[in-house]
């Protein structure tokens, strides 16, 4: 299990021996940024499994983060990043326990060791953001407090080998950020997780990239869970316009009382880009993505667990929040659909998604069709500091849902600044 508290000890004692002796360091630099995050959010007659529906609600959320690495060496740097979100709700003000400035979270702290054993290896120790693939199995730890912070504390080393990578990970992160200053002791998770495992990148085959992954998860809950997972991912290039990308995955483990648990995904895109018209850089696609769903007639609970990946994946709030008890824990899903990304011009970009979504298990309402979804997004780079997006989904809800009330929706409007 990877300690948070030994983590930041080791990161700080490190950091401390690397500063003192930053006068002997001839290649040092410094470096500094920060960004600002404003968006507005619209929501309304969102379905849930609870017999009930999201109401109507509009609030404000206001991120700003803070940081700054320093490179000691040219093998040896540091990382680390403040955050702060506060929130102001249309609706609901009872519920806001996001204050202005009340808390601020020590999101990254971390250490590189780079081009170790003749540039074979990299290791980075601390508090970090991890992403791999398309984010099916491992991106953000942190989902209760929404994109708040995504980090993990964990130790990762980069072994390279020719055309292979392979990173090993230890992972852990708590319930609560024992690390926040001026807490407010607001949960990042039902419970504390840790875990690891390992992650294969492969391009000896430049037609067929591919990646293999296995971890090891436990979760600290009513009923724990410790769960295996192994999978693989293949990107084959058929020519300069299609492409494709297939992700499989098994899982197998037990919760508490010796309750056999196990789950499966699928993950299939074809991507076709589209012959220049009038100057657009277009692609579309046909996916399908399949998690599998827990039969109540069984002892064994086959339902997907999302492990690090409780985050909006395909869309933001109209399904993730349809997915109780836990927030974006996908599970229970097929879903067919087709997307279409265009590049207007340089800086204004169009995504839109339409999907049908089924569940393989029925739902409270007795049915196994959740609904046909609408996701459109267009994003537009104003100038190298600023950037701006309007985000809507909207939801036609069918039989799996006990109740619903017409067409649920969830809509942003964002505005970024870097400095």
């Amino acid at each position: 299990m990877v300690c948070p508290k030994g983590i930041t000890i080791l990161a700080t004692v490190l950091l401390c021996s690397l500063t003192a002796g930053k006068a002997q360091a001839t290649d040092s630099a410094a470096a500094w940024g920060a960004d600002l995050r404003l968006r507005v959010v619209d929501l309304n007659r969102i379905p849930t499994e609870a017999a009930r529906t999201w109401p109507e609600n509009r609030f404000l959320r206001v991120r700003s983060r803070l940081w700054g690495s320093y490179q000691i060496t040219p093998q040896l740097s540091c990382s680390a990043r403040l955050v702060n979100e506060w929130r102001e709700y249309g609706h609901d003000k009872g519920t806001n326990n996001y204050q202005s400035l009340d808390e601020v979270v020590l999101d990254n702290l971390y250490i590189d060791l780079d081009n170790l054993f003749n540039h074979r290896l990299n290791l980075r120790i601390g508090r970090q953001d991890l992403t791999y693939g398309t984010g099916k199995i491992l991106r953000i730890g942190t989902p209760l407090d929404s994109s708040r912070t995504y980090y993990f504390n964990a130790v990762k080393a980069s072994l390279h080998l020719d055309s292979l990578q392979a990173d090993f990970l230890a992972l852990q992160v708590a319930a609560e950020d024992e690390l926040a200053i001026h807490s407010r002791d607001r949960p990042l998770l039902e419970g504390d997780e840790n875990g690891g495992g390992l992650y294969i990148k492969n391009n000896r085959f430049p037609s067929v990239p591919q990646e293999y992954y296995y971890f090891y998860k436990h979760e600290q809950r009513a009923a724990n869970l410790n769960l295996h997972t192994v999978g693989l991912r293949f990107m084959p290039k058929f020519s300069e316009q299609l492409t494709a990308n297939l992700e499989m995955a098994k899982q197998a483990g037990h919760r508490q009382h010796e309750t056999s648990a196990g789950g499966e995904l699928l993950d299939l895109s074809l991507f076709y880009r589209l012959p220049p018209w009038r100057r657009l850089n277009s692609r579309l696609d046909l996916s399908y993505y399949y998690l599998s769903g827990d039969d109540p007639h069984s002892r064994t609970d086959e339902a997907w667990q999302p492990l690090w990946a409780r985050y909006p994946q395909y869309m933001s709030y109209t399904m993730v929040r349809a997915q109780v008890p836990h927030f974006a824990a996908w599970s229970n899903i097929y879903m067919p659909s087709t997307g279409l990304v265009v590049d207007i011009t340089s800086r204004l970009k169009l995504a839109t998604r339409l999907a049908l979504v089924y569940a393989p298990e029925e739902g409270p309402g007795g049915g196994h069709k959740k609904g046909t979804l609408f996701v459109c997004r267009l994003a537009y780079t104003i100038n190298k500091k600023w950037r701006a997006n309007f985000h809507l989904e909207v939801m036609d809800p069918d039989d799996y849902y006990s109740v619903s009330h017409g067409h649920g929706h969830y809509s942003h409007f964002e505005l970024r600044h870097r400095f």
